[in-house]
């Protein structure tokens, strides 16, 4: 059992909902080795990677506990 699955089972009990969310490709010091393609695959500045991840948190429904959400479009990623 992976800790998501526990918590996905016991945290809908008291109410609160638990996703996973990737907030995308952003122009980190992280992803520079790819500075190359930004532009190429909309790589975006941090604070628009954030609004997308607090996007999500404050939209995310109950029904949608336990999954992979990619910020960018709000699909669930398979896990």
């Amino acid at each position: 059992r992976t800790h998501m699955h526990t918590h996905t089972q016991t945290y809908p009990l008291l109410g609160i909902t638990v996703v996973a969310l990737h907030p995308g490709f952003n122009r980190t010091k992280m992803t520079e080795k790819y500075k190359h393609i930004w532009d190429i695959e909309g790589a975006v500045d941090p604070s628009v990677g954030a609004k997308r991840v607090v996007h999500e948190t404050a939209t995310v429904k109950p029904d949608r506990s336990g999954v992979f959400i990619n910020c960018e479009d709000g699909l669930e990623i398979p896990w």
